[in-house]
């Protein structure tokens, strides 16, 4: 008969599924089980076999074990001794496995996961941090088993180690006055506690040494807690060199310090200096041009020096950086003409032809030039030389974490104040994500995060996608996410799913997500085209679409005559995107594709990025804003910048109410019905004066509101000549009300105003009879008031003889706003005594569907694809 050896199992800390696979495979065959029943977690018992005996040691002496387990393991049975965690930490195997040799039975070891790295992984550190403490010392105070002479813990504190104390917890208040006292650690050092790691009621508590005592005592914490003490429980510790980027692949460009997405100009004027343009546009893995002015061979550009002013001049904006391999007083002297501005000035270095030193010169956040010397630095073995106070001094610059989290800046002119503000450590608020906020903020006391404008408390404040009015006098920076209009190229038919996969991939796999979309473009002949409407659906924003024509004037990096010979232009995505990024054939600053065109089958993706804004010198201006239904997520961002950036709201006193609570401290111009005229010449006044004015309008403000009387004011009164007007769109009760039925507006739409206040009513009349002719269906505006009523009577009558009484038709009341209503039905049924002027009536036509409470028009597919 074989006599099995003893297996002494470390059951893990607590977790049914922390103990190892050998240890489970030993558990599973075990004849005998002898657990430490106050420590073991019961569920592990059930994975033994039918017919194991399960025995409870904590009753037990060390001889009764030592009888009971040999006893088995001479009659032939398989015995394990499950012990908790591991059972080489304080688990007095050594006197058993001694019991056992004296009566001749065999032991093995099977190891376990110690509480301690149970307790590291809750608390979501590493307990060995470069710089701080590569050592972790294991030990416990002592009791009824003595410490040996030496091991003290104020010993092991003095060796600035991490330190875990085991069986420690009710002397805990005794320990830290030691340690702190004897061991020389200061008050603040960290310290946690875990209790019952990895159990379902597991808990943590954090401090220092000199309060965690007193939140062990209130939490009521005993037995089975674990004592943490040391400088590696705290965040920003050193970096371990095993995962740097310059350990074993120096071209990574992973790092955020150091990521850097463009197309490079290399300037070199010498032999020397031409190898290591080479090297350096080898190693940047990026779209890289060479000039020389010596001849270079294959892929150079040979330039020769008279005629190197000329040639930057020429492609100054074609690249996102410029690298002069040299002295850094020739790059100094040969961009000084173009430079312009730091939110639009591509980053320029400069690297000495030894590659010790790369400097960056100019646009070291936005244009990313701190980041790319870091880069350059690399790749060469050199140091990276970087002057800006904020790197200089260890903190995150606003503008460069809105590069780097891929953002727009819209009020750039802020910038400076703001990082001002930040060295010379003012209290700052920011608002916006959190996780941004944890990223590059977290660490840094002064900065305090608030989940929305209102409640900022601070004299200077970070806004990042958010929404709402900031307290008076708070300046602030406006940085949006949405920084990226995506171009979109596809064949017809696509299907909507897999367009959107693959966008969502390109997207990722350029570091960006659909958040940083401010917006799709596309040719017009793609306006139906689904895939793309579902996306910017489901993406929520807007959709742009162009003519061929206006696409082929567009320089873009890689035309196509296939394409040309197909719809007209050389480029569908590229063009699209810089279309929508603010290309004009006028504009001195052209945009940049970030990405050029990607082919993925019948899909061609490109990216342009919009440019950051600066306000132009304070003149005055008027923007004229639509407010939607007034609800705040009818807002757009543009609106609510233009809102946040004014000096003076104007408005009718109603659609001002929508949006008081955003505009405290502004002055207002308002007024009731009828006083549309002096309402606009005030606001005109005030922009002649030098004020930033904006016109709130309900809805969209170039439909049935002021834009256009804005316009003529200033055509006809010479005062206001000079002042610039801006329309910004905003969302048209026809869109508000459409949503609300369902999609009755599928095919077009005609829209009618019904009040002959402005209007004579014979022109109304007029263009009733003329929609009613047509297939369209109609929106009717302002059908009725209290007592002007006959023209929304005459409109349905002339509906009625023209589409008959069974068109579908429909009205809602209050479109988009939480008082809102609505009804569907045929025209012979239409209740005309509940319109009133807050109404919208829409009439349908024939292809207009009344079905399972929605109203639609078929468009056309089911005809085309699915009935062939």
């Amino acid at each position: 008969m074989s006599i099995h050896p003893v297996a002494f199992v470390g059951a893990g800390p607590g977790a049914e599924d922390l103990i190892t696979l050998r240890g489970l495979h030993a558990l599973e065959e075990a004849d005998l089980v002898l657990y430490a029943g106050s420590l073991v977690n019961p569920g592990l018992l059930d994975r033994c076999k039918p017919g194991c005996r399960r025995r409870d040691s904590a009753p037990m002496n060390l001889e009764e074990q030592v009888g009971l387990m040999s006893e088995a393991a001479l009659a032939g049975e398989r015995v394990v001794r499950l012990h908790t965690g591991d059972p080489a930490m304080y688990g007095a195997i050594n006197e058993q496995i001694r019991g056992l040799a004296e009566k001749g039975v065999a032991s093995c070891v099977v190891p376990g996961v110690s509480s301690v790295f149970a307790a590291a992984a809750a608390l979501g550190c590493e307990l060995t941090a470069p710089d701080v403490s590569q050592s972790v010392v294991l030990t416990r105070t002592p009791g009824r088993t003595p410490m040996p002479e030496g091991e003290n813990a104020a010993a092991f504190a003095r060796t600035g180690a991490l330190l875990a104390f085991f069986l420690s917890t009710g002397k805990i208040d005794v320990l830290m006055q030691d340690l702190m006292r004897e061991g020389g650690l200061a008050p603040d050092t960290p310290a946690a506690v875990v209790y019952r790691a990895s159990w379902p009621d597991e808990r943590i508590l954090r401090g220092t040494v000199s309060d965690i005592a007193r939140k062990v005592e209130e939490a009521g914490f005993g037995r089975q807690a674990l004592i943490f003490v040391g400088r590696a429980l705290a965040a920003g510790g050193g970096v371990s060199r095993l995962y740097g980027a310059d350990f074993s692949h120096g071209y990574r460009n992973r790092l955020p310090t150091e990521a850097f997405d463009g197309r490079c100009a290399l300037y070199a004027f010498t032999d020397k200096g031409l190898s290591r343009a080479r090297e350096i546009a080898a190693g940047l893995g990026l779209p890289c041009t060479i000039h020389s002015t010596r001849p270079g061979g294959d892929g150079v550009e040979h330039t020769p020096g008279e005629r190197l002013d000329e040639a930057l001049a020429r492609k100054w904006g074609d690249f996102d950086a410029h690298i002069f391999i040299g002295a850094a007083g020739i790059a100094v002297r040969k961009i000084a003409p173009f430079l312009r501005d730091k939110t639009s000035d591509p980053a320029v270095l400069n690297c000495s032809e030894s590659g010790a030193h790369v400097i960056s010169l100019t646009s070291g956040h936005l244009g990313g030039a701190n980041r790319l010397a870091r880069r350059v630095a690399r790749i060469t073995g050199g140091q990276a030389v970087v002057s800006t106070a904020t790197d200089v001094n260890g903190l995150p610059a606003f503008d460069e974490v809105a590069a780097q989290e891929h953002a727009r800046i819209l009020n750039a002119e802020a910038i400076r104040p703001l990082n001002a503000a930040l060295l010379a450590g003012e209290p700052i608020t920011f608002c916006g994500p959190r996780a941004v906020f944890e990223r590059h903020f977290g660490a840094l006391s002064q900065i305090v995060h608030a989940d929305r404008p209102e409640a900022v408390a601070t004299a200077r404040a970070v806004l990042w996608d958010v929404e709402g009015a900031l307290p008076d006098g708070v300046e602030h920076l406006d940085i949006t996410s949405k920084a990226y209009v995506l171009g979109i190229g596809c064949r017809r038919g696509v299907e909507p799913l897999e367009l959107r996969f693959i966008t969502e991939g390109h997207l990722s796999d350029l570091g960006l997500r659909p958040e940083n979309i401010a917006a799709v473009a596309s040719c017009d002949l793609k306006a139906d085209e689904p895939a793309i409407l579902e996306l910017v659906e489901k993406w929520h924003v807007p959709a742009r679409f162009y003519d061929a024509a206006t696409l082929d004037a567009v320089p873009v990096p890689t035309p196509s005559d296939k394409v040309r010979e197909k719809i007209g232009t050389r480029s569908v995505s590229e063009a699209a995107a810089l279309l929508g990024a603010g290309y004009a054939p006028d504009v001195t600053a052209q945009p940049h594709l970030y990405a050029p065109k990607a082919a993925f089958g019948d899909v061609t993706l490109a990216l342009a990025r919009l440019p950051h804004v600066k306000a132009a010198p304070k003149r005055g201006g008027l923007v004229v804003v639509g407010l939607g239904s007034g609800a705040p997520g009818h807002l757009t961002p543009e609106t609510e910048a233009a809102l946040r950036g004014c000096d003076v709201v104007a408005g009718y006193v109603h659609y001002v109410d929508f949006i008081r609570h955003r505009i405290h401290g502004k002055a207002v111009i308002e007024n009731g019905m009828r006083g549309e005229v002096e309402r606009c010449r005030a606001a005109l006044e005030a922009a002649a004066a030098g004020k930033d004015v904006c016109m709130v309008c309900s809805g969209d403000p170039g439909i049935l509101a002021m834009a256009g009387l804005l316009y003529e004011l200033r055509d006809r009164e010479e005062a206001f000549s000079n002042v610039p007007i801006r329309v910004l769109p905003g969302i048209t009760a026809a869109n508000i009300a459409a949503a609300s039925l369902g999609a009755p507006l599928q095919n077009g739409f005609s829209l009618v105003s019904l009040s002959d206040l402005l209007v004579p009513a014979d022109e109304v009349r007029a263009n009733l009879r003329a929609v009613a002719a047509s297939a369209l269906p109609v929106a009717l505006y302002n059908p009725a008031g209290r007592k002007r009523r006959h023209l929304l009577s005459e409109a349905l009558g002339i509906f009625r003889e023209a589409r008959g009484e069974n068109v579908p038709c429909a009205y809602v009341r209050d479109a988009g706003r939480p008082e809102e209503s609505k009804w569907m039905g045929r025209l012979a049924d239409f209740p005309a005594d509940e319109v009133d002027m807050s109404t919208l009536v829409l009439v349908g036509g024939p292809r207009t569907v009344l079905r399972g409470g929605a109203m639609y028009e078929a468009r056309g597919y089911v005809e085309k694809y699915l009935e062939k």
